[in-house]
């Protein structure tokens, strides 16, 4: 039995072999990300124009302000929320992919998203390539790595998309049958370990469909696997076969995801940044956290690849 510490650490390692990859996705995120921005500034300036509303924004949320802008906005507009400031973005994006309301989103922000799972199946495929070589990366050749296992990544995240979808079907019909079967209970507590114990269990099914996914991925960098559909029912066979060491690396990513989280939320400025130099420091601020959260989930890329790699040596990794 493998050592999850020593695995998760060797998924570290690594990443620390090759930086430049966290570099790389980092700036592929930001530019992603900058004309989305653009437009939600966009709709903001339109939406002040030439009242007084800037001024006291510059003193904090003026939330008659924010009611109406709401109602005159679509599309990305819609996501700007007071929760959005600090760590309270991820914790929404959190709550939409434990609840499912990503499915449920403005279809403009479905399709971004949508884009961005395609740009991130590119930058994976490069990413776990150099994750597995260790060799120096070139630009040309990361992307030619990433156009490689491009389209193959792109039918395994469809195949998740659709266990992911099937989960959320799962979700609110055991939660709407909790609500029937508890609604004459009387204890408190009762009721509320009962819906906690549905609430991990819906967990873990998620959970369980991201480590499939990324098994699926390893197996096609490594075995040069055509079939996605054959990957995935690899990953899902590898983490099945190895339940203890698959959710322990998730575990241990989890606690430094949440390490990161917890200082993010305690040295990130809020709200009412009135001058450029504060502005720009809290956009660093934000950058940087981006960072190490890409660093993690890179790390644990790394990690489950050295945990497919130790599975070969003893003759586990190859089923069909």
């Amino acid at each position: 039995m493998t050592d999850p510490l020593r695995t998760a650490l060797n998924g570290a390692a690594r990443l620390g072999r090759v930086p430049r990859i966290l570099v790389w996705l980092w700036l592929a995120n930001l530019l992603f990300a900058l004309p989305l921005a653009v437009r939600v500034g966009e709709s903001i300036r339109h939406s002040i124009g030439a009242s007084q509303v800037g001024a006291s924004l510059l003193d904090g949320l003026d939330l008659v302000w924010h009611s109406e802008f709401q109602a005159a906005t679509e599309g990305v507009g819609t996501t700007l929320e007071p929760s959005q400031v600090g760590v309270g973005a991820w914790l929404d994006n959190l709550e939409l992919w434990f609840s499912g309301g990503l499915f449920e989103l403005d279809a403009g922000l479905i399709a971004a998203g949508a884009l961005y799972a395609l740009l991130w199946a590119l930058l994976v495929g490069g990413a776990l390539a150099y994750l597995q070589s260790g060799e120096r990366p070139t630009t040309r050749r990361f992307f030619g790595f990433g156009g490689e296992f491009f389209f193959r990544f792109v039918r395994v995240t469809a195949l998740a998309a659709g266990l992911y979808y099937l989960v959320y079907r799962f979700s609110r019909w055991l939660f709407g049958w909790l609500e029937q079967r508890t609604r004459d209970v009387t204890v408190e507590k009762s009721v509320l370990l009962v819906y906690l114990l549905a609430a991990v269990v819906v967990l873990l099914l998620l959970l369980f469909v991201r480590m499939v996914s990324d098994y699926a991925k390893v197996a096609i960098v490594l075995e040069d696997r055509r079939s996605a559909l054959f990957a995935l029912l690899r990953g899902v066979r590898f983490v099945f076969s190895r339940p203890f060491g698959t959710f322990a690396l998730v575990a241990l990513a989890g606690v430094f995801g949440c390490l990161v989280i917890w200082l993010y939320a305690r040295l990130a400025p809020g709200v009412g940044q009135a001058t450029w130099s504060a502005v720009i420091g809290a956009f660093v601020a934000s950058q940087l956290f981006l960072v190490a959260r890409l660093g993690v989930r890179l790390a644990l890329l790394g990690a489950e690849l050295d945990l497919y790699e130790q599975a070969s040596l003893f003759g586990d990794a190859h089923d069909d």
